[in-house]
């Protein structure tokens, strides 16, 4: 089968189960209750994982799940061994298993892992993976050992600054067991900030974040009062530290009331293959930090941002200063 013909195959096959099981339907139940700012401040990923509708939530932001596939037919070759850390729905893990690679897929979430585990049946059926190639496996990604050296990891647990997923310590863990020649998937993120002056709700605090969306009609009115700065870059090949620090002095070139850093994270996911912000809906969307007590800020001034936070962990768990020099 034409490596296209596979990933939309595999790609329309899973809408398909996961529609027919009620999580798209669910999904949009929960997302009328719970926003999703609120719902990932809420889950605690690190130690659970996501929820089985939050890993069909990843499929459906569907420019960047066909993105990690293109990747993963242009990578992967029969008898590679390929890990999928943090596998979700396994979609991944089961196109890499229909190219006749041989698959760990690592999932922490044992909700999550049953709907894989079903919906890998549902491939195997119809024929579109053999069994023995694809195992899933009830583990922590950032702490499993693999049986052999890996060909090809794959790590999707990216979100934007690298707030909330666990992709550092689990690049940290697995990255021993690459062998030297060996492909990561996505090969690399960077993160830009921007001070903005944005309409923020009342009850807003220093610290908060939040994001726009469009699926859930949640916009946000914002004029940026600097260019993007490069903040933070992280090469996914190598060992990263789990603290971020930032101390930047930035340009104002636009005056206004500075009440909000603007943060968003394209991702490399491989030489050929870039995910821009508006390609992500989903964990991969702009994030909005709020600032208070705002600052005047004049056209022309600098700005100095320091920020502190943990890669991972929750935007307001972090540190954010920012005076005008």
């Amino acid at each position: 089968m034409a490596g296209n013909d596979l990933i939309l195959k595999v790609y329309d096959g899973t809408l398909e189960y996961v529609r027919s099981r009620g999580y798209i339907s669910r999904l949009q139940e929960i997302l009328t209750e719970e926003s999703i700012d609120d719902r990932m401040k809420r889950l605690d990923v690190s130690k659970e994982g996501l929820d089985a509708v939050d890993a069909v939530h990843c499929v459906l932001d569907m420019k960047r799940t066909l993105a990690f596939m293109e990747a993963i037919k242009k990578t992967v070759r029969s008898e590679d061994m390929v890990v999928e850390a943090g596998a979700g729905t396994g979609i991944l893990a089961i196109l890499a298993a229909a190219l006749k690679a041989n698959v760990y897929a690592i999932e922490m979430n044992e909700e999550t892992l049953i709907l894989a585990q079903e919906l890998a049946t549902f491939f195997i059926e119809k024929n579109v993976i053999e069994e023995g190639y694809l195992q899933m496996i009830l583990d922590d990604a950032s702490s499993w050992i693999p049986p052999d050296e890996i060909d090809v990891l794959i790590s999707e647990n990216i979100y934007t600054g690298m707030f909330y997923e666990m992709q550092i310590p689990i690049i940290n863990n697995l990255l021993k067991y690459l062998k030297p020649d060996g492909k990561v998937i996505p090969q690399s993120m960077r993160s830009f900030v921007v001070l903005s002056e944005t309409k923020l709700t009342k009850d807003t605090r220093h610290g908060d974040s939040f994001s726009p969306s469009d699926a859930e009609k949640r916009l946000y009115k914002s004029r940026y009062l600097s260019k993007p700065i490069l903040f933070d870059e992280i090469n996914f090949f190598k060992l990263n530290a789990i603290d971020c620090f930032v101390d930047l002095e930035i340009s104002i070139i636009r005056s206004g009331l500075l009440n909000s850093l603007l943060i968003y994270s394209p991702v490399t996911v491989d030489q050929e293959i870039v995910l821009d912000r508006e390609d992500m809906i989903f964990m991969g969307e702009d994030i909005f930090i709020a600032i208070d007590p705002p600052l005047e800020a004049k056209e022309g001034s600098i700005a100095r941002l320091k920020m502190a936070y943990e890669r991972g962990g929750k935007p307001e768990k972090g540190h954010y200063e920012i005076s005008i020099l």
